[in-house]
C-alpha cells in the first residue's frame, strides 16, 4: 500500500511550494508511529532533543520547558499526556524513520520536483500533544508536510510576508535559530484555518507562519520537513544581511523578490566568506 493517497499527489502539485494544501495518507496505522514506537525512538534520541514544554502557552514567550524527573518517554509508553506538549526533533537519526520519510517523499517527487528540484537536508519530528493544547504562533524556514496520526487539531496557516513575518524576524531565524512571532488579536480573522484529522495531511509553504490547537484528545502528529537549492540560497543571502548593511549595500528581502529570484550570488559570497573565515 502507497503511504500517500495517490490522489494527493497532483493535488499536491497544485498548491506546491506557494499555497498550502490538504492531503490524504495511509500513516495512521504505521507501527514507527504508535505510541510504544514513539516511546522507544524518544529513549534512543539524545536526550536534548526530546522536548517537554507546557500546553497551554498563550504566546512564544510562555511557552516553555518543563522540568520534571521523569523521561518524557515514560509518559509517551503509557499514552497520558495529559498535561504537556512534547516533541521528538530530528527523528530521521534513527534508521526506520529516515527510510519511512525517505519512502513519503519519494511518493511525493512528482509534485516536488518539477518545482523545486530534489529534496534535500530532511528532517522529522513528532508531536504528542495533551488535549487542548495551543502552540503558539511561529514559523519554520523549510518545507513541511504535517501529518496526522490521531487525534485531532485545527492548523492556522498566514502568508510568509508582513504583518505576518518581517525582514528582522526571518534574520533572527537564521542567527539564533528563534522561529517564534508576535501574534496581535488582529490576525485571528487573516488566516487560514485547516482541520486535521487521522489520514488528513497538511503543505505548509516555507516560513508560513501558523499557530496550531489540538483538539479534545491527546494528538499525535508526525512533520516531514526538506530544503531545496533555492531555500538554501535564501538562507545563505538572509544571514549575510548584517554584512551587507555595514558595507552600505542594500539587504535582502525574499517578501521583495519573486520565487523566481534566488539570490544566487549573495549566497555564493556568503559561502565564499565562511571558507575563508570572514563571516
Amino acid at each position: 500500500m502507497s503511504l500517500i493517497d495517490p490522489q494527493s499527489v497532483p493535488r499536491l502539485a497544485q498548491h506546491y511550494p506557494r499555497t498550502p494544501g490538504l492531503l490524504r495518507h495511509n500513516l495512521a496505522a504505521e507501527p514507527l508511529l504508535g505510541l510504544t514506537a514513539l516511546a522507544e525512538a524518544a529513549r534512543a534520541l539524545p536526550r536534548e532533543q526530546v522536548e517537554r514544554r507546557i500546553h497551554d502557552a498563550g504566546n512564544g514567550e510562555a511557552f516553555r520547558m518543563i522540568e520534571a524527573d521523569t523521561h518524557p518517554a515514560d509518559a509517551i509508553a503509557a499514552g497520558c499526556v495529559n498535561d504537556a506538549w512534547i516533541m521528538l526533533r530530528y527523528i530521521e537519526q534513527l534508521p526506520a524513520y529516515r527510510a519511512l520519510f525517505e519512502r513519503l517523499l519519494a511518493e511525493l517527487a512528482p509534485a516536488i520536483e518539477p518545482a523545486t528540484g530534489p529534496v534535500c537536508d530532511i528532517k522529522g519530528f513528532v508531536f504528542i500533544s495533551a488535549p487542548d493544547t495551543h502552540t503558539p504562533f511561529h514559523f519554520d524556514a523549510e518545507y513541511n508536510i504535517l501529518f496526522q496520526i490521531a487525534g485531532d487539531k485545527v492548523f492556522a496557516t498566514y502568508p510568509p510576508a508582513p504583518p505576518y513575518i518581517d525582514l528582522a524576524r526571518r534574520e533572527a531565524y537564521h542567527v539564533a535559530g528563534e522561529n517564534m512571532l508576535s501574534w496581535s488579536p488582529d490576525y485571528a480573522a487573516a488566516g487560514t484555518e485547516h482541520r486535521l484529522a487521522p489520514g488528513d495531511a497538511l503543505f505548509v509553504p516555507y516560513c508560513a507562519p501558523h499557530w496550531v490547537h489540538a483538539g479534545d484528545a491527546m494528538s499525535v502528529s508526525l512533520s516531514v520537513t526538506w530544503q531545496c537549492r533555492r531555500s538554501r540560497a535564501v538562507a545563505d543571502a538572509l544571514s549575510l544581511n548584517p554584512v551587507m548593511r555595514r558595507v552600505g549595500l542594500p539587504a535582502y528581502d525574499p517578501a521583495a523578490h519573486s520565487a523566481a529570484r534566488a539570490p544566487w550570488l549573495r549566497a555564493a559570497a556568503r559561502r565564499v566568506g565562511q571558507r575563508i573565515g570572514l563571516l
